[in-house]
């Protein structure tokens, strides 16, 4: 069922405001309550009020705020998860804590966030009650806190003279960062192939997901630069608030940073925007993986990969938080594999090696 369909078919949304300023919750409660289709149940100033009037109201979306005195949005959100799976969309500050806790509170389960600035004296209301009415066609199943087991391995850090000879891109959108922490910690430091993580997410908070799976993964992770180069052993995470495309400079492959054009309206980072230029480059040494997420984003990026000669992985529907992103691209019929979550690293690491293997062999010829 499209998500447009699940929203009509639910009715009214019943949200469930958490946050310790008054004069926030009104803000949030008016904007809400003003959007046809969604119903402000209740409010609370802390965390404790927030559990209690959950189980009484019984909520189809509950929005926090990170910083409630008593017990606070990332506590209140581990019981949320552990005693009663509700979709949450979390509101945090534009800063470098508020960044760091919101991805935390993605890996325990959190819809989405919302970071929480005024831009001209208002308020994000169009990204707020689109992620509410996101987050409510979620299935409380898939927003349990379920953490990823692994054992690290000593980093290598790349060689700064190798090239890389196969690139995995990894794109991503709603429910990405708890994707990603179930793929990254299980590619090996020496897999023989350079990754790129293009995840929709605002400047700065990229800088931290980057943090995050460095400090969980064999391989060095670090948000990408412009002029990068592209190097075996080594993951980029694509920077929030522009576009990563990729170039040669001296039959060296590097990335190139472009700022958004605001009057174009494509996800950002666009995963189309990064295959399609890194398509004409890698060929068939390309191996294109598209997670959960809300829209078509990926569909015509990996409509070039196949025309290239490159390989589409693609997450199920059964563990896809939201099958937008790859749903579209199976449905266009360009999915090599279909698979579930726990899979797809063991996938990459065969799609690598058999992408590698045939470069040797044109090698030796």
């Amino acid at each position: 069922m499209a998500i447009d369909e699940k929203i009509a078919a639910k009715g009214k949304i019943r949200v469930l405001i958490g946050e310790d300023s008054a004069f926030m919750r009104r803000v949030i409660a008016d904007s809400l309550d003003a959007e046809p289709g969604i119903e402000v149940v209740g409010t609370a100033a802390n965390g404790r009020e927030v559990l209690r009037k959950l189980v009484d109201l019984q909520p189809d979306c509950v929005t926090l705020d990170l910083e409630m005195p008593r017990m606070d949005g990332l506590e209140t959100l581990r019981f949320i998860m552990s005693e009663w799976p509700t979709p949450v969309v979390i509101l945090s500050g534009h800063t470098a804590e508020g960044a760091r806790m919101a991805l935390t509170c993605l890996e325990y389960g959190a819809v989405d966030f919302v970071a929480k600035t005024f831009k001209g004296m208002r308020f994000p209301v169009r990204e707020l009650v689109s992620k509410v009415k996101l987050a409510a066609t979620v299935d409380a199943e898939k927003v349990r806190f379920a953490p990823v087991g692994f054992d690290l391995k000593a980093k290598t850090r790349p060689s700064r003279k190798s090239r890389t000879e196969c690139v995995v891109l990894i794109g991503a959108s709603t429910g990405g960062p708890q994707a990603l922490g179930e793929i990254i910690p299980r590619l090996p430091a020496d897999l023989p192939a350079s990754v790129v993580i293009v995840q929709h997410m605002p400047s700065n908070f990229t800088t931290y997901l980057a943090e995050r799976l460095d400090a969980r993964s064999a391989m060095y992770v670090m948000e990408a630069e412009d002029g990068e180069p592209i190097r075996p052993g080594s993951i980029l995470v694509a920077p929030g608030g522009g576009h990563l495309l990729m170039d040669e400079k001296g039959g060296q492959p590097v990335t190139m940073l472009l700022p958004r054009n605001e009057k174009q309206r494509t996800a950002c980072p666009s995963i189309d925007f990064a295959l399609t230029s890194i398509a004409p480059i890698f060929k068939k040494r390309l191996i294109s993986v598209i997670l959960t997420g809300m829209g078509r984003d990926g569909e015509a990026g990996c409509d070039a990969v196949r025309k290239y000669g490159g390989r589409v992985i693609c997450q199920d529907r059964d563990t896809s938080m939201i099958y937008g992103m790859p749903g579209a691209v199976v449905s266009a019929g360009l999915a090599h594999e279909v698979l579930p979550i726990q899979e797809i690293a063991d996938c990459i690491i065969r799609e690598v090696e058999e992408a590698t293997a045939g470069v040797l062999a044109s090698e030796s010829q």
